[in-house]
């Protein structure tokens, strides 16, 4: 510990723009992987709503992407384990959240019925009147004003 303070220098204008540096450093690094470990976890959602659409004419097609999402996420996985100690989340974990979201966003998607949608009927028609500021130099109002004259 001594030997880290003798080589610090005395100038404390010096130690703080060390010490924002650092801070800087310390959140470039924290945002990217925070970004790393979204990425893991979109590609983990992904593969689990693939995994549930594997039926009818087009699941070898999604057997494949599930390959090569499973390839990239397996890729992402040991890049992260190289780089943090801290273990990452299981894939059961975010099944249970993907069903619940799923569930979610089908209640939310409902489209409108025809009953509830406004129709445009000449009765509904509300007339609206734009009156804008003129100014000296502008052409809109200057079309405007030869319209409205002649």
């Amino acid at each position: 510990m001594s030997n880290a303070s003798s080589i610090l220098p005395d100038d404390p204008a010096f130690l703080k723009a060390m010490i924002t540096a650092l801070q800087a450093e310390n959140a470039k690094m924290s945002a990217a992987l925070k970004a790393h470990d979204h990425l893991i976890q979109g590609l983990r959602l992904r593969i689990a709503r693939l995994k549930k659409q594997v039926f009818g004419k087009s699941s070898e097609k999604i057997e494949r992407e599930i390959a090569q999402l499973e390839l990239a996420l397996g890729d992402l996985l040991i890049a992260s384990a190289e780089h943090k100690t801290a273990p990452v989340e299981e894939l059961e974990d975010y099944t249970a959240c993907v069903q619940d979201e799923t569930s979610q966003t089908r209640l939310l998607r409902r489209r409108p019925r025809v009953s509830e949608m406004p129709f445009a009927n000449a009765e509904n028609l509300i007339p609206v009147i734009v009156v804008l500021p003129a100014a000296e130099n502008c052409a809109l109002s200057e079309r405007m004003s030869v319209k409205s004259s002649a």
